[in-house]
């Protein structure tokens, strides 16, 4: 890891994440806080734990200290994950982007740079029983060797509301922030017309990588069997 350095203000964006700049003028791109999927998580485990071992100690049925058990191991697991999700951040300079952690107010670097080849904005479409239907919406960044960095990933419920996925997929979907509304959730063109049909904290990730990276923007559209609860 690189060296630590203090962290300065930050500016928010419409997707949660923050940025700023370092020292050497490059943009330092912070993900969000994952403070509504932790409480999520904890508050529900917390309920569980106390009415589960009540009705076990109170009524003499020691077979229900098995649901708390469950719930804290599901906690031990799902919390630090939650909280690493929220310390990722990434340096974007021209055709370049290093990975880092910040950790409070400090922060520390991958030693290596990676080379950024392009932005790619990705939607698939999910059609869910019940009717619910709804679309996925992720920003990576092409890597050398065509890996690629998930930067951010977004849900949206078809005539509800969209979020970023911060929280995962699961029972904590919806415990994550919102985010504006996409306009077209379940539209899939594979080309730049896809910007419009996205969250406008979309399009405002996808521009400011665009220009500090300074590599194109490619387009892709699908349908997905997974969705968020």
């Amino acid at each position: 890891m690189g060296d630590t350095t203090p962290l300065p203000q930050e500016k928010a964006l419409l997707s949660r994440y923050a940025a700023r700049r370092d020292p050497d003028g490059r943009l330092i791109l912070r993900s969000a806080s994952v403070r509504g999927p932790v409480l999520g998580c904890l508050v529900p485990t917390a309920l569980v734990v106390v009415l589960g071992s009540l009705v076990a100690v109170v009524g003499n049925f020691p077979g229900m200290f098995g649901p708390p058990a469950l719930a804290l191991v599901f906690a031990a697991i799902a919390v630090p994950i939650l909280i690493r999700q929220g310390m990722r951040a990434w340096i974007l300079g021209p055709d370049s982007i290093q990975e880092a952690t910040i950790i409070q107010t400090r922060e520390r670097r991958a030693k290596t740079p990676r080379v950024a080849r392009s932005v790619v904005l990705r939607r698939e479409v999910w059609r869910r029983r019940r009717g619910l239907t709804g679309s996925t919406d992720t920003v990576y960044v092409v890597t050398d060797r065509d890996s690629r960095l998930t930067i951010a990933r977004f849900f949206n419920w078809a005539g509800q509301e969209s979020r970023l996925a911060n929280g995962g997929a699961g029972s904590l979907a919806r415990a994550a922030p919102t985010v504006p509304v996409a306009p077209e959730p379940l539209a899939v063109p594979a080309n730049a017309n896809l910007l419009s049909a996205v969250s406008e904290a979309v399009r405002e990730l996808v521009e400011l990588l665009r220009t500090e990276l300074g590599v194109p923007v490619a387009y892709e559209s699908g349908e997905t069997l997974q969705g968020p609860r």
